[in-house]
């Protein structure tokens, strides 16, 4: 596998649109690179097995084989979008993180809180870049996070190093709480990777979402669904995070038997209907056999969800903290950042938007 070009910058401006215009481009020219390596594979078989009659020819293995390796290193430029939530993909390093009276235990593919208690979750998603307005939006938002225990970001956050940085540092600034960073459809990995080791070197705690397949909680679990579940949805395009219904459905099967409350994270929403229309990612719907409390998701084409409160009943509430871009869009210029809090006690939940107020 060749080392992965360095991801472009997505174009500034009408942040919306570059990404339903992105993507479906960059899809396409996946499927026609895979298609011609395809092509001129079997356009060498062709050509090397019909000469090979003749008097005079080559040995075949001689012409087949350049050709092959040939079409074969080409097919290899034909890349796909990172596999991130994989059950047994690639984990965090072991790491032991106390901030303030809360202690962390990361390893492998779970993050563990330790303790007992109520707990306080701060939910962000959508900042859509490092506009001056956004970024001073995350900070005013970011100040209502003051007592919350984790900060989770749902994905579209940003489309370059420079963008993810800048949003983690305004999330962050003075933080007695891990951020983890979940990636949606604008993160490209190597710009999430590189922005996620400047934050660290800083010395605020970022983690990487891709590598965290759950948070344990005092009386909950979290299991997180990074990225989008079609490539033709991601702006980042062959950098970006994809999981597949497997990945999916394998943690429902985690979280379904789990004591106290269960989470489904996820930058996508579950399928859903909006307008009398449907809408969201049928996959991350919960099926037969499948258990959980809350799908918690990134911001959709609503505002954030209503303040509401709930428990251990299997009804997977849709919860969303809106969209964090403070910029004008064309179907509302005048539409305000938003975030939220989820706060756990027991086996119940209070759901809590927060609005930012400029």
């Amino acid at each position: 596998m060749p080392d992965r070009a360095k991801p472009q910058a997505p174009a500034r401006g009408a942040r919306t649109s570059a990404r339903l215009r992105a993507a479906p481009r960059r899809a396409l020219a996946a499927r026609v690179e895979s298609v011609t390596a395809l092509g001129g594979l079997l356009a060498a078989l062709g050509g090397a097995l019909a000469g090979c009659g003749g008097p005079s020819s080559a040995p075949v293995g001689s012409r087949v084989g350049p050709a092959l390796v040939a079409a074969l290193a080409a097919a290899d430029e034909a890349r796909e979008p990172w596999r991130c939530a994989v059950p047994d993909g690639p984990g965090l390093a072991d790491e032991t993180l106390t901030l303030g009276e809360r202690r962390w235990q990361l390893g492998g593919r779970a993050m563990k809180l330790d303790g007992s208690g109520d707990i306080a979750i701060g939910v962000v998603a959508d900042a859509a870049g490092s506009a001056p307005a956004t970024l001073a939006a995350l900070g005013r938002l970011r100040a209502a996070f003051d007592r919350v225990d984790l900060v989770l970001s749902l994905g579209g956050m940003g489309g370059t190093r420079a963008e993810l940085e800048a949003a983690f540092a305004a999330l962050t600034d003075r933080a007695a709480w891990p951020l983890v960073a979940l990636p949606g459809d604008l993160e490209p990995v190597p710009a999430q990777v590189e922005a996620i080791a400047a934050a660290r070197q800083r010395g605020a705690v970022v983690v990487d979402g891709r590598l965290v397949q759950r948070i344990e909680l005092p009386g909950a679990t979290i299991a997180l669904v990074p990225g989008a579940g079609a490539a033709s949805r991601l702006v980042a395009g062959a950098d970006g995070c994809s999981y597949r219904a497997a990945d999916v459905a394998a943690a429902f099967a985690d979280l379904t038997p789990r004591a106290g409350l269960r989470i489904l994270a996820s930058a996508e929403a579950p399928r859903g209907i909006v307008g009398g229309e449907p809408t969201g990612e049928l996959t991350l719907r919960v099926g037969a056999g499948q258990e959980i409390d809350i799908a918690l998701h990134g911001a959709t084409e609503g505002a954030a969800t209503p303040a509401c409160s709930g428990n251990r009943d299997g009804s997977a509430a849709d919860l969303t903290p809106g969209s964090s871009d403070a910029t004008p869009r064309l179907r509302d210029p005048r539409r305000t950042a938003t975030a939220g809090i989820l706060a756990l006690r027991g086996n119940t939940w209070s759901w809590k938007p927060i609005a930012d107020v400029r």
